[in-house]
């Protein structure tokens, strides 16, 4: 053995000559990968096995070349070894197939710098590979292994079921038969007619299968052949085998027969038990038998058989033909009968889409833009849902089916539009005027296709979200000690596309108690009758553009008519507004207020008498577009102004 030139290492069998070195007391082995000891079957791979050596005093990362002029561990067990860096001794590969089963010991020796030895032991347990399973049996649809026939004619077809076989082979059959081998159904099959010049006597033959590992298995039987001139037979001419679909018409099978005495009932001829089924016609011209007709479509595969049995006034004959039948196939098919393409806005539901099946077996249902469900009936499956808010553009809703032989799907296109976000007013104004420590008149907005709200509102007012009815709701009670003042309040709303959009109103709040140079700055505010928002009737503020003219007088006006010739100061205990041709009042007690309007020819137009507490609305819209003068009177104030309506 060759030396290294700084590090020796060395891979001994238990039969190696004894270590007369001393034991390293510095190198650590420690086993990286795999088992010191190890059961294995011979031909089998190893789990590979790797031992870490360190401490050698040549470095961790010493890479050493190992050489030998004959490696054992290759000549023993066929496996292999190769060193690392680290240093790390890896042993892999195969076992040799024909190592005796045993058990095999080994060790590794490394030298460290001071020439003092560490050794790694270990075994393997070497097991025979075990012997493959093999069988060799008559088929369930065979004739006997054993049969009788007469010279020339055809023997029952012989069938025997294999498993775990290489080869095989038949011997000793008489002439005229033969034998092959079905090896996708695993069969081999014996059959064909005698000869008819044969030697009559017992034909023993044998069958015998192997496989690789040396397992065999056979069967045997005896064919006895009787002398038959002059006798009754029958033998196939035209289409012996053949294949067909169930269902379908064969090939015509033409028999040949002698010795047979023949009526308009054919009562010579039969067929018999476990012949193929199906529809099928018989006729006889001369000594031909035809066999036509169509095979049960009901008929699974397999291998069947056209048997005819012929009675002779001496003997019967049988012949058969054989057809190898496969199933008809069953086709599966899908298809959309019902909405196969529709427009549908997001949120919204679908019209229900029907597909119509066939043969299926199983579903695979689609993939769809939101909630649904699938209503399946015996030849029908029909899909309902939801759209998801957010969705758009084209949606392919493809429902898959499975069969017994085939997959099939069907495909419905839902082109899905983007939906529009509203939010309306629905109850209450989002302009209004409130006297402090009054409840506001409750403002509700109905909303659709909105995915969130936040909102601004005054200190002590609250908002809620109903999203089952959909809307939002803002409602309380004015701060007593609030001033007054015009407060804004604005709701910032987000769509499911992130498109977002703000809604703002306006609260008026009225100080709870009034001094009268303060009424009297409301009393000669401007009022403007704005057009309206979409969503709402807007109250204006009592800082409007449009200049007022004060009409306020102390004395009472007739029901008739006003004179303007008299007007001179009051000191008014009621505010109010015009704005969007409404007219609202704010009392600050109970009181029945008296709403007068005139034309300017001093004639009463309408007149309105209620009971009023905190603020009154009246609507003044359906007045014929103009000017006018309103007189508002209670039991302590009267209030006179012009008016324009739009």
């Amino acid at each position: 053995m060759k030396k290294m030139i700084s590090l020796a290492m060395f891979l001994f069998f238990a039969v190696a000559a004894a270590v007369q070195n001393l034991e390293s007391q510095k190198i650590t082995q420690t086993v990286v990968k795999g088992k010191l000891e190890q059961t294995v079957f011979a031909g089998e791979n190893i789990e590979t096995i790797r031992i870490l050596y360190e401490n050698t005093g040549f470095g961790e990362n010493y890479d050493p070349e190992y050489k030998e002029e004959s490696t054992k561990l290759t000549d023993n067990f066929g496996l292999t070894k190769r060193w690392t860096k680290g240093p790390i001794c890896e042993i892999s590969g195969q076992m040799r197939k024909d190592i005796a089963a045993g058990t095999y010991n080994a060790y590794i020796v490394v030298k460290d710098d001071e020439g003092n030895l560490a050794k790694t032991e270990f075994t393997f347990i070497v097991k025979g590979k075990p012997i493959p399973s093999i069988s060799l049996e008559l088929s369930g649809r065979s004739g006997e292994a054993d049969q009788n026939v007469e010279a020339g004619s055809s023997i029952t077809p012989i069938v025997f079921d294999y498993e775990g076989i290489t080869s095989y082979s038949v011997s000793g059959l008489p002439s005229g038969l033969s034998y092959n081998i079905d090896e996708a159904n695993q069969k081999i099959l014996i059959t064909g007619t005698v000869d008819k010049d044969i030697m009559s006597g017992d034909y023993e033959y044998k069958v015998t299968v192997e496989n690789d590992a040396g397992g065999t298995a056979s069967q045997t039987g005896t064919i006895s052949v009787i002398d038959c001139e002059g006798k009754t037979d029958i033998e196939i001419s035209e289409n012996e085998t053949q294949k067909v679909v169930a269902g379908d018409a064969i090939k015509p099978v033409v028999f040949l027969f002698k010795n047979v005495r023949v009526d308009e009932n054919l009562s010579s001829f039969n067929t018999g038990e476990g012949s193929l089924k199906g529809k099928f016609n018989y006729s006889v011209q001369d000594n031909k038998l035809t066999v036509s007709g169509t095979v049960d479509e009901n008929l699974e595969d397999g291998s069947y058989s056209i048997k005819i049995i012929v009675e002779g006034e001496n003997n019967n004959d049988t012949a058969f033909a054989s057809v190898e039948v496969t199933h008809k196939p069953v086709v599966t098919k899908i298809t959309v009968i019902k909405n196969a393409s529709q427009k549908v806005t997001a949120g919204d539901s679908i019209k229900p889409i029907v597909f119509y099946k066939e043969h299926a077996l199983e579903l695979v249902l689609p993939n769809f833009p939101g909630g649904y469900e699938h209503i399946e009936n015996d030849d029908t499956v029909t899909i309902i849902g939801l759209i998801q808010e957010g969705s758009r553009g084209l949606h392919d809703i493809v429902l898959s089916v499975i069969g017994p032989e085939n997959q099939a799907t069907a495909k419905a296109t839902i082109e899905v539009i983007p939906a529009t976000m509203t939010f309306d007013l629905v109850e209450g104004s989002d302009n209004q005027t409130v006297v402090a420590g009054q409840d506001i008149a409750p403002i509700v907005y109905q909303y659709s296709h909105m995915y969130s709200v936040k909102g601004n509102v005054p200190a002590n007012l609250k908002v809620e979200q109903d999203k089952e009815k959909k809307q939002v709701k803002i409602s309380g009670t004015i701060d007593p000690e609030s001033a007054t003042h015009e407060y804004t309040y604005t709701f910032e709303l987000t769509d499911y596309y992130e498109q977002k959009m703000t809604v703002s109103g306006k609260i008026k709040v009225v100080a709870s108690s009034s001094s009268s140079s303060r009424m009297d700055s409301v009393g000669s505010s401007s009022l403007q009758n704005d057009k309206p928002s979409s969503s709402s009737t807007q109250v204006a503020s009592s800082s409007s553009s449009t200049p007022i003219e004060d009409l306020s007088s102390s004395s009472a006006m007739s029901s008739g008519s006003y004179h303007s010739s008299n007007i001179v100061a009051a000191m008014p205990s009621l505010e109010f507004s015009y704005a969007n041709n409404e007219l609202t009042v704010v009392s600050p007690n109970s009181a029945m207020v008296r709403v007068q309007v005139f034309d300017l020819m001093g004639h009463v137009v309408e007149t309105f008498t209620e009971s009023a507490t905190s603020v009154k609305n009246f609507s003044l819209a359906y007045l014929t577009k103009g000017n006018y003068v309103v007189r508002i009177e209670s039991a302590h104030a009267v209030r006179l102004a012009k008016i324009t309506v739009k």
